[in-house]
């Protein structure tokens, strides 16, 4: 996971909802066509095209918009708060999909899988961590083959292991990629200097469309200094 700065909505997203009148509310479920597709756009452009949470490639076709604090969550003592649903600071873009009818079947099976993990298996569950925090990169640790882990620390250990089991990040499917992406990224890391090294860290640490970046990044570190890790 790697901290996310949201930026500003889109216009057209700002000017629909100054529409509100006495007779009409926008509201997340008549958010529709163009406008949210420029939502939808703008969120995977802040986030460099990657999840907001595994860090996969995605595109509108394979992710779908995520509310952070979920936008049907209900609590029969309070009221339901219909803005937070259209705020675009509770937005997030997670791999999967929204509308099924609307994919080939290509697209359909390379994003099936993404129902086992992130935004599709995570529901309503409330998140320990969020890549809105920071520092949520401090909360994870990560493995050569794939794996994602907790921090050692006390006070991040707890909260990143219920992440991890929330979003089911450990997911075969994921492990397997995130193995590709460490794999690919290491080859030829004998002909660099200890300052290329650093300066692709770097890199990967940065918003870019690189998948699994900040995974890469973490493991990188360890061939720069293996006990800073």
């Amino acid at each position: 996971m790697r901290y996310i700065k949201i930026g500003q909505e889109p216009q057209s997203f700002t000017d629909w909802k100054s529409q509100e009148n006495d007779d009409w509310k926008p509201t997340y479920k008549t958010l529709r066509g163009q406008i949210k597709a420029e939502v939808h756009d703008a969120l995977l452009a802040e986030q460099g095209y990657t999840c907001c949470y595994c860090g996969m490639s995605i595109t509108s076709d394979i992710s779908h918009i995520e509310h952070l604090q979920p936008q049907n969550e209900k609590d029969p003592d309070l009221s339901t708060d219909l803005s937070l649903a259209i705020d675009f600071n509770n937005l997030l873009a997670s791999c999967g999909f929204s509308d099924k009818s609307k994919m080939t079947a290509p697209e359909y099976e390379k994003a099936l899988h993404c129902l086992q993990h992130c935004g599709c298996k995570r529901g309503n569950n409330p998140l320990s961590v969020s890549p809105l925090q920071v520092d949520c990169a401090d909360f994870f640790r990560y493995t050569g083959s794939g794996e994602i882990r907790p921090a050692e620390e006390p006070d991040k250990h707890q909260s990143a292991s219920e992440t991890i089991q929330t979003l089911n990040l450990n997911y075969g499917n994921l492990v397997a990629m995130r193995e590709e992406a460490i794999d690919q990224a290491v080859q030829g890391l004998e002909e660099l200097t200890a300052e290329d090294l650093a300066i692709l860290i770097k890199s990967y640490e940065q918003p870019n469309q690189q998948a699994f970046s900040f995974a890469i990044a973490y493991i990188l570190k360890q061939f720069l200094n293996p006990k800073s890790t």
